[in-house]
């Protein structure tokens, strides 16, 4: 099937989603060459990588709790908490140690996703951390591993480390998107999908379907997208040119709830919601 982008996919009742976190994270790393072969010259440069990181780590968060703005971001005016600022610590070692190892797998692929997702206010302490400070921290680690990687490699680890900071942004964004809009309504998966997405969502929309809604869900949480959705192949008409794309459907027997009434029995994707709807995904064999 050959569609345009908002044509026969809506028709078909499938959903248009973004490319997944570790399909972006591949093409890019493809795009800027960071391929087996530059990983294998990156992995020289671990030595003395994690010589210094432990230093770096904690010379970032002295930088981030002394500067205003990002001491505001992170809530610390008055005090730095030991606890909390230990358990930042902690999450930027991890992040560290798999960036020196050069981890390109589709995992981290989703964790950077996810760290967008938080940086936009959905973790744990609802911290809204603005994307520009980021982008200063991929800047301040760029600036630390030039100091000690060899010269004819600098440039695969400045894009290496783009490639991640654009996955996470991708992140940043799909949680801002669930705030665009006058019609708030909530969103809750249950079953064997609760794991994926443990607490209700508030989602507010711009058109106020449930297609919208489900498109911007999808594009939040990817791993409820494995769990729920098939892939449909497509070709995609991009201005003067085909590319091979997919869309997405609900697996069979998968049910979705608006208000309690079953979609199927209302005008499916293209059924109108109102502030205050409660939207419910059912799997099978609850």
């Amino acid at each position: 099937m050959t569609v345009k982008w908002g044509e026969e996919a809506r028709l078909a009742g499938t959903l248009e989603l973004p490319p997944f976190p570790e399909e972006q994270f591949a093409k890019l790393l493809a795009f800027a060459g960071v391929d087996d072969q530059a990983k294998r010259q990156m992995y020289l440069d671990s030595e003395g990588l994690l010589e210094h990181a432990a230093d770096w780590i904690k010379a970032a968060y002295d930088a981030l709790s002394r500067y205003p703005d990002t001491a505001r971001a992170l809530g610390w005016e008055s005090r730095v908490p030991e606890d909390e600022l230990k358990i930042r610590r902690t999450f930027f070692s991890a992040w560290m140690g798999r960036t020196i190892g050069v981890d390109t797998s589709r995992e981290f692929a989703r964790y950077l996703h996810l760290a967008g997702r938080v940086h936009a206010g959905y973790g744990p302490d609802r911290r809204f951390v603005p994307p520009e400070w980021v982008s200063m921290a991929y800047a301040y680690v760029l600036n630390a591993f030039a100091s000690v990687v060899d010269k004819s490699r600098v440039g695969l680890w400045a894009a290496y480390l783009t490639a991640q900071e654009e996955v996470m942004r991708r992140g940043f964004e799909a949680a801002m998107e669930l705030k665009k809009g006058r019609v708030a309504v909530e969103f809750e998966a249950l079953g064997i999908a609760r794991p994926a997405l443990k607490e209700r969502l508030e989602v507010r929309l711009v058109h106020g379907t449930l297609r919208e809604l489900l498109e911007k869900v999808f594009a939040f949480e990817p791993a409820l997208s494995d769990l729920a959705l098939e892939a449909e192949p497509v070709a995609v008409e991009e201005g003067l040119w085909m590319e091979e794309g997919f869309v997405y459907r609900l697996k069979p027997r998968w049910t979705l709830l608006v208000g309690g009434r079953d979609a199927r029995y209302l005008k499916g994707l293209e059924t109108r919601l109102k502030t205050g709807d409660r939207v419910t995904l059912l799997p099978p064999g609850r």
